[in-house]
């Protein structure tokens, strides 16, 4: 008989998945700002002078992946 129910095991793991995204969102919230800063603070202190040297994203782009790649390595360890 096939019931339309989740088990257990299924219903657990939901809750871990959403619990891990809660996590990496409020990590997120925490870094973004700081890797902003950071971003901001590199930008103006005159390290990229010329057009050739210049990033090619935005500095909010820039503070957004930093931040992600922060909050995944905290993920792993």
């Amino acid at each position: 008989m096939i019931t339309a129910t989740r088990s257990d095991q299924d219903m657990r793991r939901t809750r871990d998945r959403q619990s891990e995204r809660q996590r990496m969102r409020r990590l997120y919230l925490l870094l973004y700002p700081l890797c902003l800063l950071a971003a901001v603070t590199s930008r103006l202190s005159g390290h990229a002078d010329d057009a050739a040297d210049r990033p090619a994203q935005s500095v909010f782009a820039e503070a957004r992946s930093s931040a992600y790649a922060a909050a995944g390595y905290a993920f792993h360890a």
